[in-house]
């Protein structure tokens, strides 16, 4: 890239339409070969985590190169999961491959990214790979906020994802991660991790209402205060908690997790 085009690209950092084609193109070669809802799903995901991303890099004032990779890494941070849904017919990366690690041999392959600064191509290729991680590794910046952007985004169409699967009589087998669908069942060790500021993981999931315990917390795992807003706002993780027993002894984690989300509203940082 010049510096010309550079200068360019820096003076309208958001306007990535030529990548959104390169998404397009890649994901319709896809679906008109293995036409599923399950990989549609992921289309419409990745075009709703874009959205967020944009919001969040205008609110949390994000611009520039770092803006602009925040938005690319969001764009193909699950680019990995058409060829992980071809080959093994799950998204489960326990039972398949990483699906952030298939996302940059999918972006690196194809070379969406060999047209943008060396930096920009660094920091959202690391993002694509660190975006499901459990826990991030120490990370200097701008890569740790680049890839939070994109983790929080993620995680806020997620929960619009599981508002409506959790709400039908039997939700997708894939989306709800095999735990067991026993309506009245739960964990109570990990009811207990939420109820002290914990963040589950999955390994730690037996049934589906562990899974709605495990979304409430999320907003815990949210890292900036507009995605946070934008959860409270939502509205989907109240649909989730409602979907919860009606057992007294999960009413202490609901009505904890129903407040965090309440005093979210109004978070500022």
């Amino acid at each position: 890239m010049t510096q010309e085009q550079e200068a360019t690209m820096l003076t309208d950092w958001n306007d990535i339409f030529c990548h959104e084609g390169y998404f397009e193109t890649f994901a319709s070669r896809y679906l008109r070969e293995y036409p599923q809802d399950m990989l549609r799903l992921k289309r419409e995901h990745t075009y709703k985590v874009l959205a967020h991303a944009r919001t969040i890099t205008a609110q949390e004032r994000i611009t520039g190169k770092e803006g602009r990779a925040a938005l690319l890494a969001a764009l193909y941070h699950d680019t990995g999961r058409f060829p992980q849904y071809v080959r093994w017919r799950t998204f489960s990366d326990a039972q398949s491959e990483n699906h952030g690690y298939l996302g940059v041999h999918v972006v690196k392959k194809e070379r969406f990214l060999s047209e943008e600064p060396e930096p920009v191509r660094k920091w959202a290729l690391t993002a694509i790979a660190l975006h499901n991680r459990y826990r991030l590794p120490a990370l200097p910046e701008p890569f740790g906020t680049i890839t939070h952007v994109v983790r929080d985004a993620d995680k806020l169409d997620i929960m619009r994802v599981m508002a409506q699967h959790l709400s039908r009589p039997v939700p997708t087998r894939d989306v709800v991660l095999h735990v067991k669908d026993e309506p009245q069942a739960w964990s109570q060790a990990l009811a207990d991790k939420v109820l002290t500021g914990g963040v589950p993981g999955y390994t730690e999931l037996r049934y589906v209402n562990d899974f709605r315990i495990l979304l409430g917390s999320w907003i815990h795992d949210l890292h900036f205060a507009s995605a946070k807003r934008t959860c409270a706002d939502s509205g989907y993780l109240e649909v989730v908690l409602e979907g919860l027993p009606p057992a007294p002894a999960l009413g202490p984690v609901k009505r904890y997790l129903l407040n965090v989300l309440s005093s979210a509203r109004t978070c500022r940082g």
